[in-house]
């Protein structure tokens, strides 16, 4: 009698277990642009960089700020603002970039400053009800009584490819 209790309490315990290891996190970097803060996975972030120069590409959209030098590699420089329906429209003044991980493309994306990276389950990302890939936002995320906008950083390669005639 005993002996199956004990084994009993024993399989709830490892199945307590089993549940708790199930939650996956996911590592998102808060940054800013003009004081307002946004999210991306870090897995989505090759890099980040600083003082570098960025070469304007003349007929290029308006949110195509030009290219940047990253060790002989050009990587497209993207000022999210311009797309993402904000009022002022000016990149920033800080020559800093977030390097986006792709397979087939070179991009980077100017920002302000980089704020803190954060754990959170994957569960915590507020979808966009009706989203689909092209949407620049992912989601929010709620951190510290705030919503703040994930980016979704395959938006910024599709508009690419379809404004240069490349999709």
């Amino acid at each position: 009698m005993n002996e199956d209790i004990v084994e009993q309490l024993g399989t709830e315990k490892e199945s307590e277990e089993d549940i708790v290891e199930e939650k996956k996190m996911t590592t998102w970097l808060i940054f800013s642009m003009a004081k307002k803060k946004y999210a991306i996975r870090s897995a989505d972030v090759l890099e980040i960089i600083r003082d570098v120069s960025v070469y304007k590409l003349p007929f290029m959209p308006s949110y195509i700020e030009g290219v940047l030098n990253r060790r002989g590699d050009p990587f497209t420089v993207i000022n999210p603002r311009a797309l993402i329906g904000e009022a002022d429209t000016t990149p920033p003044e800080e020559p800093l970039f977030l390097i986006i991980k792709r397979d087939d493309d070179q991009l980077s994306i100017h920002i302000s400053d980089i704020l803190f990276f954060t754990e959170m389950e994957e569960g915590d990302l507020n979808l966009i009800p009706g989203s689909n890939e092209e949407g620049f936002f992912l989601g929010t995320l709620s951190y510290g009584g705030e919503e703040i906008p994930a980016l979704n950083p395959n938006a910024f390669e599709l508009l690419i490819r379809k404004d240069l005639g490349s999709a």
